[in-house]
């Protein structure tokens, strides 16, 4: 052998790192499975079997993808935490009367949130009395006293009017044949 072939041939780099031995001991084994795990296509020794080769791989991105996940939530954790401490030691300072409003308790918490739907359900759910018609209303009312009409024959014509207008509203609801089923 040559000496230009000998170096020629250890100088030119190998596209992947050499094979383990499938004869060899156990804990070498363990010892290459935990290295490609640890450093994946870059590790010194891959191991023999491809089927180890990538029951390692899938494992490896399951662990990084898992750390990650945790580091995360460990990180939304601390930041929590610390303002849940500057907040509490801010309201601890300011005196508990302010703290108890605050931070009210289980009960006040749910009170408010029945108060809070059943006004909301009755807003959304509120007559034609409450949707202006009341305000119009009055502003005639208004209208006529300064234009100096009899307030007990404007009550009478207002009475007549919703008699007339009920009416006419029942004629539409029996006409409509779906209001009957």
């Amino acid at each position: 052998m040559s000496p230009s072939t000998s170096t020629s041939a250890s100088t030119a780099p190998s596209p992947q790192p050499p094979s383990d031995d499938p004869k060899s001991s156990r804990l070498h084994k363990a010892k290459v499975n935990l290295s490609y795990l640890a450093f994946g296509s870059q590790a010194a020794v891959v191991p023999a079997s491809l089927t180890t080769r990538s029951a390692l791989t899938t494992t490896r991105y399951a662990i990084r993808y898992v750390l990650k996940r945790l580091l995360r939530y460990a990180k939304y954790a601390a930041i929590g935490g610390a303002v849940a401490v500057l907040g509490g030691g801010l309201v601890g300072t300011l005196g508990s009367g302010i703290a108890f409003f605050a931070a009210p308790g289980i009960g006040v918490g749910m009170g408010i949130g029945v108060i809070t739907a059943i006004t909301k359900f009755g807003w959304r759910h509120r007559g034609n009395y409450f949707r202006g018609g009341i305000w119009e209303g009055w502003n005639g009312m208004k209208v006529r006293a300064n234009e100096g009409h009899d307030g007990a024959k404007d009550e009478a014509l207002d009475a007549a009017s919703k008699e007339e207008n009920r009416k006419k509203e029942n004629k539409s609801n029996r006409a409509d044949v779906w209001m009957r089923v």
